[in-house]
């Protein structure tokens, strides 16, 4: 039995609150696809607009004992993905500068040497992670993480509906994930830091 659409997003964030998961699946329905376009003009990147749009919902569920207090669902919600999204843009920043930093610091040593290596591993584990993807998603993947072409011209290209191109999406970003948990890999930014303390 499905909610009802008569059911407020007020109503939704009450429920979420006591911890039904149907309501928060009612909330997603409804905003996904509004809050999605609103994180890519910020974020310009597809592939990551959509892991950003997930993650918003995990903040909206993780602090679901907060809802009740919420008066303005809309405002709400756009306060939280804004929010997160500019954290993400300012740690893209960050590193971008802390790289740039790196690399006018001094020639390379032999320690800076193997820093480096330590980026290029990464970036050739994610490129295995996407080696290993089934054929569709890679496409869909490939096309979006390089190409930043959205999910109506991916289709138009793979002869795919949206939708079907962001199921693949969706899996894509999982598998790469799943795939750089099991290597117990360090994110990029922390591996940044740690080399600039070493230079200290």
């Amino acid at each position: 039995m499905s909610l009802s659409a008569s059911n407020t997003d007020n109503d939704l964030f009450h429920r979420i609150a006591r911890g039904d998961e149907r309501a928060f699946e009612e909330l997603f329905r409804r905003w996904d696809r509004r809050i999605y376009p609103f994180v890519l003009k910020m974020i310009r990147t597809p592939a990551l607009a959509e892991e950003l749009t997930q993650e918003i919902f995990i903040k909206i569920w993780q602090h679901r004992e907060k809802l009740v207090e919420v008066v303005n669902t809309e405002a709400y919600i756009l306060t939280i993905a804004t929010r997160h999204t500019l954290d993400q843009i300012k740690r893209q920043l960050n590193e971008s500068r802390m790289l740039e930093k790196f690399s006018a610091i001094r020639p390379l040593s032999h320690n800076d040497t193997d820093e480096m290596l330590l980026f290029r591993d990464r970036a050739a584990l994610v490129q295995q992670a996407v080696d290993q993807l089934p054929p569709q998603q890679k496409a869909v993947y490939l096309l979006s993480r390089q190409e930043g072409l959205d999910y109506d011209a991916i289709g138009r290209q793979l002869q795919i509906s949206p939708n079907t191109v962001r199921n693949h999406l969706v899996k894509a970003l999982q598998s790469i994930r799943a795939y750089l948990h099991d290597q117990d890999l360090l994110p990029t930014f922390l591996l940044t830091c740690a080399f600039l303390l070493v230079k200290k």
